[in-house]
């Protein structure tokens, strides 16, 4: 039997290190959107990602969209990937079955890197970033999925935003803001920086006290996403060094809780090797409900396999969450 407690649930993520630390009270704070204290129980749950089965992968070659696919998204009847192609930059949407329905050009942005992307609201929030420039996100309207907007991130009294990178970008459901982050392949990173957009649409303005801080620093996060329930889940790719390899460093979607960025385990990614061609964990989306093979499945992560000589394929990974209530 399961105990239901509030001290129990409490016992889950710890002690917080302040008042604060549990992020309840206040106007973008992470709280679900209820407001009933059952709600934000689940977040002190965790969906055990170690018992995660991969029950489907679909396998995509040498499509206009595999070509640097960074990340996946979806609404309530599509899936939308994100590709770098060089002078290409696209978000596709494409059909259940993997089919390319239409896509948006994202040329002109200014960027020289598109990321991984999340839909929201109507909103596909695309993470954009170039060495030269500070970091912005390309907003898509769906519908009519025919064109974007640029908006700037901003720190909190409109100056320079606190990230110089932004590999991915997120909307957490439950305080409606949206998170990205400033680490990098070679640079950790362990806070996911919290903004919220400006009633005219035109910043995105950094909201400190919703930031929320992990137990550890973190490289190669390629993408991430909120669940109902107050988790975030961060895709990692294991850097491809002999001082990972050695540490027994591996590829993997990890669990926390929003409330106080509360560790509950991971989902390790096993990954082929072999130069020149690398396989690299990409984005990731939680799309409950989807069928494969007469299997229910809910967390579903894209695998780019890097070819040399031809355009790249993707291994699109489908897992069933034995305990999805607790997603």
């Amino acid at each position: 039997m399961v105990e239901l407690s509030l001290r129990w649930h409490l016992a889950q993520i710890g002690e917080p290190k302040s008042t604060a630390g549990m992020r309840i009270p206040g106007d973008f704070q992470s709280r679900p959107p209820s407001g009933r204290l059952r709600d934000l129980m689940k977040a002190m749950r965790s969906p055990k990602p170690e018992q995660w089965t991969k029950t489907n992968q679909g396998v995509f070659s040498n499509k206009d969209w595999t070509e640097e696919c960074q990340g996946v998204t979806h609404d309530q009847f599509y899936w939308y990937v994100s590709s770098n192609h060089a002078g290409k930059q696209r978000v596709y949407r494409l059909s259940p079955d993997g089919d390319v329905v239409d896509h948006v050009k994202l040329a002109g942005n200014g960027s020289e890197h598109l990321g991984h992307i999340d839909y929201h609201d109507g909103r596909i929030y695309c993470a954009m970033e170039d060495p030269a420039d500070p970091p912005k996100i390309v907003v898509i309207d769906t519908p009519p999925f025919t064109g974007w907007r640029s908006v700037a991130l901003v720190g909190e009294s409109g100056g320079a935003p606190p990230q110089t990178r932004c590999a991915w970008c997120a909307m957490n459901p439950w305080n409606g803001l949206l998170y990205s982050w400033n680490g990098t392949r070679s640079k950790h990173a362990d806070r996911l920086i919290a903004y919220r957009l400006d009633s005219d649409g035109a910043r995105f303005v950094h909201v400190k006290e919703a930031d929320i801080k992990l137990p550890e620093p973190l490289l190669f996060v390629q993408g991430a996403v909120f669940s109902k329930n107050g988790h975030v889940l961060l895709a990692r790719n294991a850097p491809a060094s002999l001082e990972a390899s050695l540490l027994g460093d591996t590829s993997d979607i990890r669990c926390y809780s929003v409330l106080n960025g509360t560790y509950f385990g991971r989902l390790v990614i096993p990954k082929g090797s072999g130069w020149p061609d690398l396989e690299e964990v990409e984005g990731l989306t939680i799309w409950e409900g989807r069928e494969f093979d007469g299997v229910t499945t809910h967390v579903h992560l894209i695998l780019l396999d890097n070819d040399i000589h031809n355009d790249d394929d993707v291994y699109f990974k489908h897992y069933h969450v034995p305990l999805s209530d607790d997603l």
